[in-house]
């Protein structure tokens, strides 16, 4: 990929962080914000798939857990160690998981009624509450890893 095509890569994705703070500051609860910070997210993890191992070609497709698990394993274990160093214990250790918990709701919050098709009004709000009683994950796992590959640095090859 062109120096200048990854330098798009980096801006764009940096540009969908600063939406994710506009949308934040209209309303804090927005699956608006989290799509926009997915994004942001894949366009930061396909930066570095691309600038770490270019000649495996581009990376391509949302399933982040397997984007990350083709960057050298070196580079893997130093993005974690520094995601626990700056957020402290968290759900990284399982961050297959997190990751593909991650590309699934960047799909599914693309075409969110999908979801909801076959639901009665009380299977939703069932559906709501039992989400709320298990802990509400979704506030609590984003942004882990997103945090650590904004500020990673990655050299751009010529």
């Amino acid at each position: 990929m062109a120096p200048h095509a990854l330098r798009l890569m980096y801006r764009k994705a940096i540009e969908r962080f600063d939406d994710v703070q506009a949308l934040r500051s209209i309303r804090l609860s927005s699956n608006g914000s989290h799509l926009f910070e997915l994004l942001a997210f894949e366009l930061l993890l396909k930066f570095v798939h691309n600038t770490a191992v270019p000649e495996s070609g581009l990376a391509r497709g949302h399933r982040y857990h397997e984007i990350f698990a083709a960057l050298p394993q070196e580079l893997q274990v130093d993005l974690l160690r520094v995601a626990g160093e700056r957020i402290g214990p968290s759900d990284l250790r399982d961050h297959v998981t997190v990751l593909a918990d991650w590309s699934h709701n960047f799909v599914a919050l693309r075409y969110p009624y999908e979801k909801y098709l076959n639901d009665t009004a009380e299977a939703y709000l069932k559906r709501g509450d039992d989400w709320h009683a298990a802990g509400s994950q979704l506030e609590t796992r984003r942004s882990q890893l997103c945090l650590i590959i904004v500020d990673k640095r990655c050299t751009i090859r010529t």
